[in-house]
């Protein structure tokens, strides 16, 4: 019964009037009449909604056929054009793409956010006579979009968060991270760094690490299409090779140098390159970099392909011998005080890391925190307030423009009329009178630039948002030269004589060199250099500016570990610290010296019992297989899984039954009355059960029915500490065997290779093999036969078959036949 409504009542009403009406005589001829009318029309209704139906059914496949017809025509087509790419190297097809894409996303989005700030500008200045309400819009802008970054990486995708060149370090090492690579992340990615750039220099975070995450993202995308395409299989090679292009083309998008990008990005994400793929690189770079200078042009920012910072410094004499002594000065600064943001960075991180209380709020509440940071930030930044005395008014690239400007503040602001009221009026045409003031002077304000930003930038990297952290160091590297070029030029007013010419010191130079020397002291890198260069597109300070990077660096890679490997330290990534350059320490450590030899290996002849209590007592992933416990002949491995599988399946309830419906086809046995086909059920009793997993534990390991590496990777006890940093490096590896002769002597893992690393770094390791020569050396005794023609070996009897062999290169010195007859050697064992 259909439950009550109104439209029940209504078709019940309906109803009964029909009824009525056909039961009067006088209307029954009437309503037969239109009865056969209405069904007529419902016949004729009915037949042309047919008709309409199989009409368009038949103009559906019609269209479907036509379709069919057209790509019958256009394959042969189609098949000669990806028949001729693939002919051609879809590689190259693939960078052009990824180089293209790159470009445009990076060139939108700079377009994007300068429209973000300069209608932040806008709604600021219209405010101009209501203070409040100023500050209020100043703070609000900020806070909002910063809260929309953290939201975007707390609730899209976790991934996003950060610069992304820690981890994309260890997963070129061979480290899988998850939803890294996806589309997800990217969008993610996307948004976040539109939030980011667009609160400018206040948040002051920069883009760098995400476009070189996004940029491998798009390469790992534009990789599958690419490999389905060509009909080919995915390989880890090929994925490397397309990652490190991604990053190349990440670093070129961002300051159009395709050059220095594609070094730096070789110098922060791996520690070996293969030369092969220098040409992905360079054309992937070289499209990005080309497509960004044109949509500059297309775009009415340029009058033609220029360099992104345009200078015009004097290059008859842009400097002179004395002043290599300066960028030298300068570079043991930008070393010394990138040491303590680096020590202050990672101390910082790891104590909000370790504290419960900071650590709990954080991970609830990285929304809140971002907000909060963003108001401080915001607070300090205020252009009616302490704002106006570090330019906060500029954007990141304004900064760089006016630290790269071709006057010197100190002489050219006192020709300046400065009436203008505070902050400076908003001028876009010369951005460098941000930096005048009636109350200080250029030096004082850049001293409190410096000042203030050493501490912003460290509260800037403790927010949980997409943002990199390489081009703020680079900001603050350019307005530290800036200030060091314009107090060399307050001190050398005339500038440095030399032979009766007057050459003038060139702040912008040292602004270049400081730039380079302190980003390259952050990140460990040289190529910055490079990066200068072409931004600039000034190549007359070339020797000065690479003396200052190569200072900083001695300076930084000798005191603190770089931005990027402290992160991945807090972070607790898998990854290889760097061995310190310039010793020799670690050709001196060897294998054997830091190995593992409290070995848990498996043996042909082990029990499945055994096998359980392996893997009840132990949490490793891998085994060892040898061929017996007494020779312990390294024979391959068995992962941890494997083994669980292969107990599983000797304990499993299906070979029980299998147990049972042999024991019921004897004529003696237990169980009767089944036959083949029927079913058989498990009717053993608790003891019976422990009975039969006892006896099944007894068996011998049937190594037929496991999965076995016959090769793993294997050292040898004499392999230095820089053959094994380089072979992990390499090959990914995470394990590894040492052998001697054969037989498993010890296992090197990551942990004691990072353990051993991190010790020579520091100069606490000690060689185990340095004593063990001196007592081989000691237990050499020649012993001289007098009236023989030679020398005879004695104790060649081997009296235990577990002792291992001298070391080749001692037992060659020590034994020199002649005529079946040698010299005495204590390196065997005696027979007694």
């Amino acid at each position: 019964m259909p439950p009550y409504s109104e439209k029940n009542d209504l078709d019940k009403d309906e109803t009964q009037d029909e009824v009525g009406e056909l039961s009067s005589p006088s209307q029954a001829g009437g309503t037969e009449r239109e009865g056969e009318k209405l069904e007529q029309e419902g016949a004729e209704e009915g037949h042309d909604s047919y008709k309409r139906y199989f009409t368009a059914d038949e103009r559906h496949s019609g269209a479907r056929k036509a379709v069919q017809r057209m790509l019958k025509i256009l394959k042969p087509f189609i098949l000669s054009v990806r028949k001729q790419i693939l002919k051609f190297g879809e590689d190259w097809i693939f960078l052009f793409l990824l180089g293209m894409f790159m470009a445009t996303i990076s060139f939108s989005l700079d377009v994007i956010t300068s429209k973000f700030q300069r209608a932040n500008l806008w709604v600021y200045d219209t405010l101009e006579n209501y203070r409040y309400l100023q500050y209020f819009s100043w703070v609000l802008y900020h806070v909002i979009l910063t809260m929309v970054s953290a939201g975007v990486a707390k609730y899209i995708s976790p991934q996003a968060a950060g610069s992304g060149i820690p981890e994309l370090k260890v997963t070129l090492r061979g480290v899988v991270l998850d939803e890294f690579f996806t589309f997800r992340t990217f969008i993610a990615k996307l948004i976040g760094v539109i939030c980011t750039l667009a609160a400018g220099s206040t948040i002051f975070l920069g883009k760098v690490g995400p476009f070189v995450h996004m940029a491998t993202i798009l390469a790992t995308l534009l990789g599958k299409v690419m490999v389905k395409f060509a009909g080919t299989k995915e390989n880890k090679g090929r994925k490397y090779e397309m990652l490190i292009a991604g990053a190349a083309v990440g670093v070129a998008c961002c300051f159009v140098a395709p050059v220095g990008g594609v070094l730096f990005s070789v110098e922060t994400t791996a520690t070996h390159f293969a030369v092969r793929n220098y040409w992905r690189g360079f054309f992937a770079a070289t499209c990005a970099a080309l497509m960004f200078r044109v949509l500059a042009v297309v775009n009415n920012e340029h009058e033609t392909v220029a360099v992104l910072f345009t200078t015009n410094w004097k290059v008859e004499f842009p400097f002179d011998l004395p002043e290599f002594l300066s960028f030298a000065i300068l570079g043991v600064i930008c070393g010394c005080l990138c040491c303590v943001y680096l020590f202050c960075h990672r101390n910082l991180t790891i104590f909000m890391t370790n504290h419960k209380k900071i650590s709990r709020f954080m991970a609830n509440n990285k929304i809140l925190f971002a907000g909060l940071v963003a108001l401080v930030l915001a607070s300090v930044t205020f252009p009616h307030g302490v704002g106006q005395y570090i330019g906060s008014r500029l954007s990141m690239k304004e900064h760089l423009e006016t630290f790269f400007d071709n006057r010197t503040w100190g002489s050219d602001e006192q020709m300046l009329e400065n009436n203008t009221r505070q902050p400076p009026a908003p001028t876009y045409n010369a951005n460098w009178l941000q930096w005048t003031h009636m109350r200080l002077s250029s030096l004082e304000m850049l001293t409190f630039f410096i000042i203030l930003k050493f501490f912003m930038l460290l509260l800037a990297t403790t927010m949980v948002v997409p943002a990199g952290y390489f081009l703020p160091v680079f900001v603050y590297g350019a307005g530290l030269g800036r200030l060091y070029g314009e107090i060399m030029a307050k001190i050398f007013p005339e500038g440095i004589i030399s032979e009766g010419i007057h050459i003038k010191i060139t702040p912008s130079g040292y602004a270049l060199a400081g730039a380079a020397a302190y980003s390259g002291a952050v990140t460990h890198t040289i190529s910055t250099a490079v990066l200068v260069f072409e931004l600039t597109g000034q190549m007359s300070h070339i020797l000065p500016v690479l003396i200052a990077v190569l200072v900083a660096n001695v300076i930084s890679q000798r005191s603190q570990p770089s931005f990027f490997d402290g992160i991945v330290i807090v972070k607790k990534l898998p990854y290889l610290p760097k061995l310190t350059v310039g010793k020799s320490g670690a050709h001196d450590i060897y294998a054997e010296d830091f190995m593992v030899t409290d070995l848990k290996y498996l043996a042909k002849d082990l029990t499945y019992k055994d096998i359980r209590n392996l893997l009840k007592n132990t949490e490793l992933k891998q085994f060892p297989l040898v061929d017996s416990t007494e020779s312990k002949v390294l024979l391959g491995s068995i992962k941890r899984k494997n083994l669980a599988r292969l107990l599983g399946e000797q304990l499993s309830p299906e070979r029980r039954l299998r147990y049972i419906l042999e024991q019921s086809r004897q004529p003696t046995g237990l169980y009767s009355g089944q036959e083949d086909g029927e079913e058989v059920f498990d009717t053993m009793t608790t003891w019976e059960v422990e009975n039969w997993e006892y006896a099944q534990l007894q068996e011998v390991l049937k190594l037929d029915e496991c999965v076995i590496d016959p090769a793993p990777f294997r050292l040898v006890e004499k392999e230095t500490l820089y053959e094994c940093y380089d072979l992990f490096n390499l090959l990914g590896l995470r394990i590894a065997y040492v052998t001697s002769t054969g037989r498993l002597v010890g296992v090197v893992a990551l942990k004691e290779l990072k353990a051993a690393v991190e010790s020579c770094v520091k100069g606490t390791s000690t060689r185990g093999s340095s004593s063990k020569e001196e007592d081989l050396s000691q237990n050499i005794t020649l012993i001289h036969n007098e009236g023989s023609e030679g020398t005879r070996l004695h104790g060649s009897e081997w009296s235990n078959p577990d002792q291992l062999l001298p070391p080749a290169s001692d037992f060659l010195t020590c034994l020199r036949t002649k005529h079946g007859v040698g010299e005495e050697c204590s390196l065997w064992p005696s027979s007694s």
